[in-house]
């Protein structure tokens, strides 16, 4: 009998183990679905932020790709036109750190960013008006807000925005620490657009300069963020500013094309192993 009720009791003591472990494990499944769930709304509110169409201009190509390692990104691309289509601004950006933190702060950055160009960019006749001189207060205005209303957070970003006028092909461009995107010319080596000023959001109160650039027929600016550079295959060996100048060399000359080649060559290097980092290309051509 005292043997009976030692197996009734351990029978008992599992069965309660049991029912509490399918108890945790159910909870910890509605966590992890309300998760998930919590998740996918972010991911669509902020693919919101990314361009739905890229602009239609007559004489260029623009093509771009997206590919992040989470549901959520600090990776960002934009191209919109402004003062109706006279001009067109192309950006590319990267903020530090990935997760729910780092997309929160893409959305900050990109619509600050994106406000204060149509704001600032708007031609209105006047003779101090310049490209270079509106893209610098634009800047210096994201900057500003976020370095001073942001500062505590610790994050920023590295971009890259370029001002194009469609009928000249001239690129007025500040980089704010971000990978150099790369110019291919037909008559030069390619073009390293390097930084002309530190990462946004990291200092109130600093100065950005500004370059620019002629693109002439059938140059082509390829911009990108450092997912693409520092994507690593299984010996860790990173893809590395070569090999993407060698794919610009070596590619198709049209836009999309070269994206799609790029990002296979990207991931036949990756092979088996995990992406490291987002994946982000735009590139634009004159074509007349």
């Amino acid at each position: 009998t005292s043997i009976i009720i030692v197996l009734v009791a351990y029978l008992i003591i599992q069965i309660v183990r049991a029912l509490e472990h399918a108890r945790r494990l159910k909870q910890s499944e509605l966590k992890r679905s309300v998760f998930e769930r919590e998740m996918e709304i972010g991911r669509q509110i902020q693919s919101g932020f990314f361009p739905e169409t890229l602009p239609d201009i007559s004489g260029w190509e623009i093509s771009a790709f997206f590919r992040p390692t989470r549901q959520v990104s600090g990776d960002f691309y934009d191209a919109f036109p402004i003062d109706g289509g006279r001009l067109h601004g192309l950006v590319m950006a990267d903020v530090c750190d990935k997760g729910v933190g780092a997309a929160l702060f893409m959305a900050l950055t990109r619509s600050l960013l994106r406000a204060f160009a149509l704001q600032n960019l708007n031609y209105n006749d006047l003779e101090t008006y310049s490209v270079g001189h509106e893209l610098k207060q634009a800047i210096r205005s994201t900057n500003d807000y976020i370095a001073e209303t942001h500062g505590r957070a610790n994050m920023f970003a590295t971009l890259f925005i370029g001002i194009l006028d469609p009928h000249s092909g001239r690129l007025t461009y500040i980089n704010c620490g971000h990978e150099p995107p790369i110019v291919r010319s037909n008559s030069d080596k390619p073009l390293f657009l390097r930084p002309t000023g530190p990462a946004l959001g990291m200092f109130p109160t600093v100065e950005f300069q500004t370059e620019e650039i002629l693109l002439h027929k059938d140059d082509l600016l390829l911009a990108f963020t450092d997912g693409v550079t520092d994507a690593q295959n299984d010996a860790d060996d990173l893809f590395s500013n070569q090999k993407v100048v060698d794919c610009l060399t070596e590619g198709p000359r049209s836009s999309e094309d070269l994206v799609e080649f790029i990002v296979q060559k990207v991931d036949e290097h990756v092979a088996a192993a995990n992406q490291f980092d987002d994946i982000t290309l735009m590139a634009v051509r004159r074509i007349t």
